[in-house]
């Protein structure tokens, strides 16, 4: 196989492998937005907090992977509506105590 043909495989090859990742990331960040959403009633001991909070730090350290912008700039924007979600969540526990 030539330089150019092994080339243009790993250049499609890291293609289909962003896009996995992009993936897997936005799952990521959908199920953390959904957690963190509870109301307290529901996740009395902050579980699901926790797991979302995990969840936004899991996918911090992702994001800054993937090398198509658009997509990068598209899951940074979730993973700040995470975090606001996950303030707020913090800043209603803290008013009701």
């Amino acid at each position: 196989m030539s330089a150019m043909a092994q080339l243009s495989k790993l250049a499609e090859l890291r293609e289909k492998t962003d896009k996995e990742l992009v993936s897997i990331i936005d799952n990521a960040l959908e199920t953390g937005l959904l957690l963190a959403a509870n109301e307290d009633d529901v996740d009395p001991a902050g579980v699901l907090h926790h797991r979302a909070a995990d969840i936004y730090t899991d996918t911090a350290m992702l994001v800054e992977k993937v090398e198509n912008v658009r997509e990068q700039r598209r899951l940074e924007g979730k993973l700040r509506q995470l975090r606001k979600s996950l303030d707020r969540q913090v800043q209603v526990q803290t008013a009701s105590v």
